[in-house]
């Protein structure tokens, strides 16, 4: 996919964006940046899977793919905290 496709800003919040297959509109309190810089992320994602796969599995597998990321995330920061209260706990 060379462009991603449009999102378009409706007013209040309000886009209509494509993944996949599938035309969304939906209304968010998230600022626009934020809001297009998330959905871009699932187009791009979502893009990257076989087409031969049904809208459903493509976006079972972009939800997979995300909460690995996220889980792995939270492991780190974990870690990262664990580390944290140790070496505090040293003085």
């Amino acid at each position: 996919m060379d462009e991603a496709p449009e999102i378009r800003n409706l007013g209040e919040g309000k886009y209509s964006f494509l993944v996949g297959r599938q035309r969304y509109t939906l209304t968010t309190a998230l600022d626009e940046e934020r809001f297009v810089r998330i959905v871009s992320a699932i187009q791009e994602l979502v893009s990257s899977f076989p087409p031969t796969l049904s809208q459903e599995e493509r976006l079972f597998l972009a939800l997979m793919s995300f909460s690995h990321e996220l889980d792995d995330i939270k492991c780190r920061i974990d870690s990262f905290t664990e580390t944290l209260s140790e070496s505090g706990s040293d003085n």
